[in-house]
């Protein structure tokens, strides 16, 4: 007996145009949130430098390094933005609500790539940039910024004229869960950004972890639950929305068992790393952040170890519940 077939998939009855719709809406999400995560990344240094700067009592240095990375953290939240309106699209839980949202982050997405255009413009002029080129900290500096706020304004602009003119008729994803939409959304948003910080933890961690340091397990125990914080976003968003409604119901709760031993796992796993090696954080650096790494209590890692615990765990009361109702 087959615990998934064909008929499992949300993209089953849809015709050949409408599953090409899916298929792009679902690549869409996939190349927007490994942009967003390099684009968060980016930020997250520029906040590390700033903080650095302060804390050695230079807050001249910290607010001129603010000043020219703007654009850097602008992108960011220009990325985030075209991520909504891809996500928007993937769900597709109405018609109505794609309209609203996809127009809403598309209408931010493009204001915020012009204030980047411009910022880069009128800094130029003020003499705070001395090129288009200074090649720091890209070698195409600023102007990369610039080319990277155009394109998204012309990806904007396109949305906004396909929702004008056209309808989108992929496969639908309707929520399966009623209240608490507040709540979802607030932690919904945290996940995402612990799951973009896990994907660039375990991809910037490949080039630059030294394993010649003496801190081997530590290393590997890092880069292990940094891997399952993306899996989880990419296991519950990807794969667990791929089903029809009534099959994301069914397999809710064996999904959360297997979610929350992986978690278990590798959470267990780093607590024994970082028992034997209580300086870890400290010393090997693990490469992403140093805001992440620059305190004995290393928050940032903490939250990467514990959220996909929380998640599953959500999922596995969620899954009792469902089949207590059956």
């Amino acid at each position: 007996m087959k615990m998934f077939d064909q008929s499992d998939l949300v993209t089953s009855n849809l015709d050949e145009k409408q599953k090409k719709q899916s298929l792009i809406a679902t690549v869409s999400v996939i190349v927007l949130f490994i942009l967003s995560a390099f684009t968060f990344m980016n930020f997250l240094y520029c906040l590390s430098d700033c903080i650095g700067s302060i804390v050695c009592a230079s807050a001249d240095v910290a607010l001129r390094d603010a000043i020219r990375s703007v654009p850097l953290i602008l992108s960011f939240f220009m990325t985030l933005a075209g991520l909504m309106v891809a996500h928007t699209f993937y769900r597709n839980e109405s018609e109505s609500k794609l309209r609203v949202r996809a127009k809403k982050h598309a209408r931010i997405g493009i204001v915020i790539g012009a204030i980047i255009i411009a910022y880069v413009i009128i800094m130029r002029f003020a003499g705070t940039y001395l090129s288009l080129l200074e090649g720091s900290p890209s070698p195409l500096y600023p102007l990369d910024a610039v080319i990277y706020a155009a394109i998204f304004i012309v990806l904007g602009v396109i949305i906004l004229i396909y929702l004008k003119k056209g309808s989108y008729a992929g496969a639908s994803r309707p929520s399966i869960q009623t209240g608490g939409k507040f709540v979802r959304s607030f932690f919904r948003a945290i996940w995402l950004m612990i799951g973009l910080y896990g994907f660039c933890g375990f991809f910037y961690s490949i080039f630059i972890v030294d394993f010649r340091n003496g801190y081997v397990p530590y290393s590997l125990a890092m880069m292990l639950v940094s891997l399952v914080a993306f899996l989880t976003v990419a296991v519950w968003e990807l794969f667990y929305n791929a089903f029809t409604a009534e099959k994301r119901r069914n397999i809710t709760l064996p999904l959360a068992i297997v979610s929350l031993a992986v978690s278990v796992g590798s959470a267990f796993l780093y607590f024994l790393a970082l028992k034997a090696n209580l300086d870890g954080p400290a010393n090997v650096g693990f490469g992403i952040l140093p805001i992440a790494f620059s305190a004995s209590v290393n928050f940032a890692t903490l939250l990467v170890v514990a959220t996909p615990l929380i998640v599953s765990v959500v999922a596995l009361v969620k899954g009792i519940i469902r089949l207590i109702k059956k």
